[in-house]
């Protein structure tokens, strides 16, 4: 396989990081407008003999976003725990190229190793890796995956090659959902008196407790369906809401008791900005009745909480801005809003919807309604349009490009492997000053809230860091100036 280089691939997503901020500031301005303007001041078909270097971004783009959502499923269903049987993955093999493995190679390694390759990629001696130049196809590749006891019995070196398209990624995806034996259940307890307009949110916040569901031993299938029916809520009104919370709670307490968890200051501090800027702004969806305020603090509470099964809504969203919406580049931010807006309020499919459009409103439709409006949301706010992007970049600049044992920013020095931990398993968040809060924590999913503060980097000197370290192939022409809202 012909494959780009690290840099190219990082490249990618730097430039795509640059256009949705670039989109975000100009909300009524047309994708394909500022995409021109972005390649002509940077000389990208100059630098670059890909004739269709917009598709292959977003390909890359979205590959990152789908690898790295991955990692998330496949970390909590085999890294530590054994959430997962070789049985049940009959047919895996199907639709990728086995190119070189060891005959007692099972569908189970084949997705740890895909893990591995994409999250431990800083080899000096391979590349593990790789994205074809198209970006349609994508390779690993390991020396030698003998264990330390198989070595010390002399068998021979086991090297493994497989390449594999996005489509076979997904089927991989779909399949360990179905067959997994066991599931996350995150929820948080927002008592009926909160006060959302009090002027003491403060102790507000102090009566909201994250409430972590711990499942430590694999379940029966009959269990994980009943689990998966309780939380499929759409079509359901607001009484009918509230009960099945209830009746979903009661029946995960009968598995296992959760743990609470208080907000800490700078959660409360965040959320408190949150809400201020919320309540100050349009308020594009009620906080005045109960239900309401709950389906708008749980978005905010989303964004203070670092743990991975939190993250995968806004990774989904990413990638369907992506690989839905920027499809038509002659649309905008405010158009996209408006087709989004659409799908909330029920709104019939106009007229001029060609056949993309219409399958677009109806991939959204078909979610539950709190899916759109947390999309709404989050195409209104620059952390998540313009920052995410960004801090993609730096996820694979950590994770792929620099292999130093330490990370040097603005003075502080950082341990480098437990930033890249942090963004494997995805155990950070952005506080009130835009600085990213990285933890690290014992692997196992028992404890995975048990969280070590590794740093707390102003997310402009991470990306200046990131953009200093990585100069090749004249990206420092690529350089902006950037101003997150």
């Amino acid at each position: 396989m012909v494959s780009m280089t690290k840099e190219q691939m990082i490249s990618y997503l730097y430039d795509y990081a640059n256009l949705q901020d670039m989109i975000f500031n100009n909300k009524n301005e047309s994708v394909v407008k500022l995409f021109n303007e972005y390649a002509f001041k940077h000389f990208i078909y100059v630098h670059d003999t890909e004739p269709n270097y917009y598709d292959v971004m977003r390909r890359v783009y979205i590959a990152y976003n789908i690898f790295r959502y991955f990692s998330i499923i496949e970390d909590f269903l085999l890294n530590r725990d054994d959430f997962l049987s070789n049985n049940d993955l009959n047919g895996l093999e199907i639709g990728c190229q086995i190119i070189e493995a060891p005959h007692d190679l099972t569908n189970k390694r084949i997705i740890q190793l895909i893990r591995n390759a994409f999250n431990h990629n800083d080899s000096n001696d391979v590349d593990r890796f790789k994205i074809s130049v198209n970006g349609k196809y994508f390779e690993i590749n390991f020396k030698d995956i003998r264990t330390q006891k198989e070595i010390d019995n002399g068998v021979k070196p086991k090297p493994v090659r497989i390449k594999f398209d996005i489509q076979y990624l997904l089927k991989v995806l779909n399949i360990i959902s179905k067959k997994r034996q066991n599931l996350l259940y995150l929820s948080f307890d927002i008592p009926t008196d909160f006060n959302i307009y009090s002027s003491d949110l403060d102790s507000e916040l102090d009566k909201i407790k994250f409430v972590h569901y711990y499942f430590p031993k694999k379940m029966d299938k009959s269990t994980v369906h009943k689990l998966y029916d309780l939380t499929d809520v759409k079509g359901l009104d607001d009484n009918q809401l509230i009960e099945r919370s209830n009746e979903t709670n009661e029946y995960a307490r009968q598995i296992n008791e959760p743990i609470r968890y208080d907000l800490d200051s700078s959660q409360k501090d965040k959320l408190k900005d949150m809400i201020t800027r919320y309540l100050n702004g349009n308020k594009p969806f009620s906080v005045d009745d109960y239900l309401g305020m709950c389906g708008v603090m749980y978005y905010f509470l989303s964004k203070v909480i670092p743990v991975p099964g939190l993250k995968i809504e806004d990774l989904e969203q990413q990638i369907l801005i992506c690989d839905a919406y920027l499809i038509d580049t002659n649309l905008s931010l405010d158009e996209i809003l408006n087709r989004i807006l659409r799908v909330i309020n029920k709104g019939a499919k106009p007229d001029y919807y060609d056949e993309i459009d219409c399958e677009i409103h109806d991939t959204l439709a078909v979610k539950k309604d709190n899916f759109s409006r947390k999309l709404f949301l989050n195409c209104l706010d620059g952390e998540f349009y313009q920052v995410l992007p960004y801090m993609t970049f730096i996820d694979a600049v950590v994770t792929h490009y620099y292999n130093e044992p330490t990370i040097e920013i603005n003075g502080e020095i950082y341990d480098r492997e437990k930033i890249r931990n942090s963004f494997v398993h995805q155990r950070w968040y952005l506080d009130k000053d835009l600085n990213v809060c990285l933890f690290d924590a014992d692997p196992r999913n028992i404890n995975d809230y048990d969280l070590e503060l590794v740093g707390k980097i102003n997310v402009m000197g991470f990306l200046e860091w990131a953009i200093k370290c990585y100069k090749k192939n004249n990206f420092s022409e690529k350089t902006n100036k950037h101003s997150f809202i």
